[in-house]
């Protein structure tokens, strides 16, 4: 497996916001994001090839230093990597809390304890729109999280039609929709143009869409890699 880098942070942003945990960033991604700030685990060949044992061992390790049980699985995109279903099996296995950030191109199919997802759906200003499906973001739980970045007027009203469309669907009914978090591309869309466009959505009030920024960007340079 393709491994980009092993380091612990703060989660900056979604339901652990703030909290410690260890990300594993795989290297290679089906899509091509206009705003991408992690094209090294995209492209080129800034990555170390890693078995499965060996990546528990370097998480494992964090754990036995400082006690930090979650990990957040990131990338590029991490569910399309062979082997990727055996690692997160062990790492429920071994008693980790695992976020697994996927970009919206694959279905969620593995429920495992501890486990939960945090799914991209990738607005017109990505350049990725046309590789959306709904019925990936069928495959969300209540447990699960929605997540999108946006940087235009345009990508504003998409989000509202996606939330829409998924929230009346029989599987989502209130109780079962995923957590809904929008966040802006970094340094274009004003927050209070989100904020206010979110306050007056009836679509995202309903669904208790949450606003957020990328924590990490503002307690470290925009631009720091590891963190």
């Amino acid at each position: 497996m393709k491994v980009c880098e092993i380091f612990k942070s703060i989660e900056g942003e979604g339901l652990r916001t703030g909290l410690a945990a260890v990300f594993v960033r795989l290297h290679g991604c089906n899509l091509r994001c206009s705003y991408c700030d992690s094209m090294y685990a995209v492209e080129g060949s800034d990555y170390t090839q890693m078995n499965v044992g060996e990546i528990l061992a370097a998480v494992g390790s964090h754990r036995l230093k400082s006690g930090v049980d979650c990990v957040t699985l990131t990338g590029g995109e991490p569910l399309i990597h062979e082997g990727i279903e055996d690692l997160l099996t062990k790492f429920s296995e071994d008693g980790f809390k695992v976020n697994v950030e996927t970009n919206g191109t694959v279905p969620c199919k593995w429920r495992l304890p501890g486990l939960f997802y945090t799914m991209d759906w990738k607005c017109k200003s990505s350049g990725m729109s046309s590789k959306m499906k709904l019925q990936n973001m069928q495959t969300l739980c209540n447990g699960d999280v929605l997540k999108f970045v946006v940087g235009s007027t345009e990508d504003l009203q998409e989000a509202e039609s996606v939330v829409a469309q998924l929230s009346e669907s029989p599987k989502h009914q209130p109780s079962s929709m995923p957590h809904i978090f929008i966040s802006p591309v970094y340094g274009t869309i004003p927050n209070e143009q989100i904020v206010e466009w979110m306050l007056n959505s009836k679509t995202m009030t309903q669904n208790n869409a949450r606003f957020q920024v990328q924590l990490h960007k503002i307690v470290w340079d925009p631009d720091r890699r590891g963190v």
